[in-house]
């Protein structure tokens, strides 16, 4: 019988009913991922089910519908943390079949039965279910601000207490495959989907298959669960066995007392007060000479006691730690402890169970299969590194910081002052730059703590950096591409760039692309090769945008030679990424007569795949169909293109009113729009207002027709024959 919790949902507290849910039995630890339904009103009272004891009082309650709202909340914060969720498909299949069971819940409390773990100390049962309703609620709380801050860096593993040793970052815990996000934890089968049921009769004990055929007839005075290698504990006359899912004896009740066979294939069992270790067969593997053999491991090893002494045996026998210690060896992530009596020091093994001597637990860190880190303590300044075999890797440095590192090229970062070295199994060397700087991105945020991040990116950029440029430098890509943008808008050039250009060296590409539009067209920060540079960058990866910067760059030859074959090549993949401002580049190309593919008609097209992208140049639509006289089309484009303030639109508009094309001839209206024209600021429009007040009848008017000519030759324009002459009385 391994050491286990149960999660229960449940109507009444200490009392068992036919309508509790068993939701979930783990070992050894109440998990993590569904810590968040124990969040109101936790009480202890008795257990619903291990009550047989003379002391019931270590049940841990809590309220369930604030529960099921808080874990909700929690996976939805999960889910909208960027980067945080390694395989996002497979974490939603999770969160939804997690909150469907969980709606499938009817109970008022949720019931977290410790008894069987809290077997493991001798201190009494209701004393730890205190500690553990205080470890929860802490957890509790740091989940709680994480969520109430958005901020998911909130969750440090270092913060939370009773936590799998197995992990040292929330990130790993949540992506570890074998959880499944959570959905792991929930015992969600159903009774009748098992081949077969353990009933009671007459107050004993069988098992039938799903079809009700008795495989056993009832005559066991227990029958426990079945366990990994699909074999039950059972007892008769106090005497203990195991039966497998068949209904087949294979271990003879002949023993005092027997446990669950582990993962590992091995089992305790008792005769005559003294414990061994047995196989599936029933086999013995030790002799009984245990008084205490407890599973270290998930069953590789087990912890012995003799003579009140304890020391760690394989299951063959084999001792593998002395069995000389007062107090049980213990297993930490990579590696076991063991107390010593009246010191904070313990008695460090490596996974191998090699001796390395006493240190604090708090400075022992497993880096890689065996290899343990000893951190800074009471007596020691430096981070020293231990081999597999038990001895110190001697590097020839004292290192000041020491960090487990993706393994796909050592396992381990040691620094030393300014200079970074990786470590593997044999040797010591110093890192490659250009992988100190990726492994400060952002797709290593949650992998390496801020101090680590810090002093890989100031050796990896190989220049002293002040505190803040650090910070700005280790920010994500889209916070400094939004300070970018606020500092622009503000029009802090100066600061926009810097923000660009940390993001942009990040491979940001939409950072890039505003890093260089700033170059390329404001006034005192223009650089041509920056524009160029930052442009082609961000094209070659995909960027619209500066597909179409990098087209103009080659139109007018900002930073290279011009190139108009390159330019229209580059303007066409915008064009064909539906960037409208691409399209009415390509228009303009194609509606300048002066340059080599000119085509008006080629030209109208991408204007009208502009507008109907919603940015359409009005006065260029308008003129091309004017070029081709379809002036009703060209009237209706010049109209919007004047009411959006084009004062080019708005003089066109009054020249094909004025001579009634595509409309009927009235100088009222055109007039009106020669008058808008000029408020826009297009002077040409009083010639043509000159014209229609000395020739148009019934709109004579010779001082309005002096005082626009008088506007005109301020303007430097040329006067038309027929005006330059004033008309005389009879118009000579």
């Amino acid at each position: 019988m391994s050491h286990r919790t149960y999660l229960y949902n449940i109507n009444t507290p200490s009392i068992a009913e036919n309508a509790d849910t068993m939701m979930m039995e783990w070992g050894y630890e109440m998990p993590l991922m569904l810590q968040p339904l124990l969040i109101d009103s936790g009480f202890i009272s008795g257990n619903n089910y291990n009550n047989h004891v003379e002391f019931n009082d270590s049940g841990l309650y809590y309220n369930a519908k604030p529960g099921l709202e808080n874990l909700k909340r929690f996976y939805n914060f999960l889910e909208a943390q960027p980067d945080l969720i390694k395989n996002i498909e497979k974490f939603k299949e999770a969160k939804d079949k997690l909150f469907n069971y969980l709606d499938q819940l009817d109970g008022s409390y949720f019931h977290l039965d410790m008894w069987d773990v809290l077997n493991m100390e001798d201190r009494p049962h209701a004393e730890q279910a205190k500690d553990w309703l205080a470890t929860i609620a802490h957890n509790n709380q740091v989940i709680t601000l994480a969520m109430d801050s958005g901020d998911v860096s909130l969750l440090n593993y270092k913060e939370l207490k009773d936590v799998s040793p197995a992990f040292t970052s929330f990130s790993d815990l949540l992506n570890y495959e074998d959880y499944d996000y959570g959905w792991t934890c929930i015992d969600s089968s159903e009774e009748e989907k098992l081949p077969y049921e353990i009933f009671e009769e007459n107050e004993l004990w069988g098992l039938k298959d799903k079809d009700g055929i008795i495989l056993i007839s009832p005559q066991f005075d227990e029958f426990y669960s079945f366990g990994p290698e699909d074999l039950a504990v059972v007892s008769k006359n106090g005497k203990y066995g195991y039966v497998d899912t068949t209904g087949r004896i294979t271990v003879p009740l002949t023993w005092d007392d027997a446990f669950d066979f582990e993962y590992s294939g091995f089992a305790v069992v008792v005769s005559e007060e003294k414990r061994g270790l047995i196989n599936t067969k029933g086999d013995q593997l030790t002799p009984l000479i245990y008084d205490d053999l407890n599973t270290l491991n998930e069953g590789n090893y087990f912890n012995a006691k003799i003579n009140g002494l304890w020391g760690t045996i394989d299951p063959s026998g084999k001792v593998v730690i002395a069995v000389e210690h007062e107090n049980e060896p213990q297993a930490a992530y990579g590696f076991y402890h063991i107390e010593i009596a009246g010191q904070k020091n313990q008695k460090i093994f490596n996974e191998l169970f090699k001796y390395l001597g006493e240190f604090p637990l708090k400075a022992v860190e497993n880096l890689h299969e065996g290899i343990l880190l000893i951190k800074p303590h009471k007596g020691t300044k430096f981070n020293s590194i231990y081999k597999r075999d038990g001895t110190r890797l001697d590097s020839g440095y004292e290192f000041d910081l020491v960090a487990r590192k993706p393994t796909e090229d050592g396992f381990a970062y040691a620094f030393k002052d300014d200079k970074v070295y990786t470590v593997s199994e044999t040797n010591i060397r110093p890192t490659d730059k250009a992988v100190a700087l990726k492994h400060t991105g952002e797709d290593y945020v949650y992998y390496f703590e801020y101090e680590t991040r810090k002093r890989l990116l100031v050796y990896g950029k190989g220049k002293k950096m002040d505190d803040q440029q650090i910070r700005d430098e280790l920010s994500e890509t889209y916070t400094l591409f939004d300070y970018g943008e606020q500092a622009f808008d503000r029009e802090d050039y100066g600061k926009a760039i810097y923000y660009y250009t940390i993001a942009a060296e990040k491979g940001h590409t939409p950072s890039m692309n505003n890093l260089a539009h700033t170059y390329y067209s404001v006034n005192g920060f223009k650089d041509d090769d920056k524009a160029f540079f930052w442009f082609n960058k961000s094209a070659v990866k995909g960027n619209d945008g500066s597909m179409n910067g990098l087209g103009m760059c080659y139109k007018y030859g900002v930073g290279c030679q011009a190139d108009i074959e390159k330019a229209l090549y580059w303007l066409n993949k915008a064009a064909e990424a539906q960037l409208a401002l691409a399209n009415n580049n390509l228009g303009d190309i194609y509606s300048e007569e002066g340059l080599l593919p000119f085509n008006p008609e080629k030209a109208l097209a991408y204007y009208q795949a502009a507008a109907a992208l919603g940015e359409p140049k009005y006065n260029w639509l308008g003129y091309l169909h004017d070029l081709k006289a379809e002036y009703e089309k060209a009237l209706e484009y010049y109209r919007l293109g004047a009411e959006e303030g084009n004062e080019i639109s708005a003089f066109n508009f009054g020249i094909l009113t004025a001579n009634g094309l595509g409309t009927e001839k009235n100088n009222e209206v055109a007039i009106k729009y020669f008058e808008l024209s000029l408020t826009l600021g297009y002077p040409n429009a009083h010639i043509e207002l000159a014209k229609i007040y000395r020739n148009e009848k019934g709109f004579e008017d010779e001082k309005k027709v002096q005082e626009h000519l008088k506007e005109a030759r301020a303007a430097e324009l040329e006067i038309p024959e027929e005006l330059a002459k004033k008309k005389g009385w009879f118009g000579f």
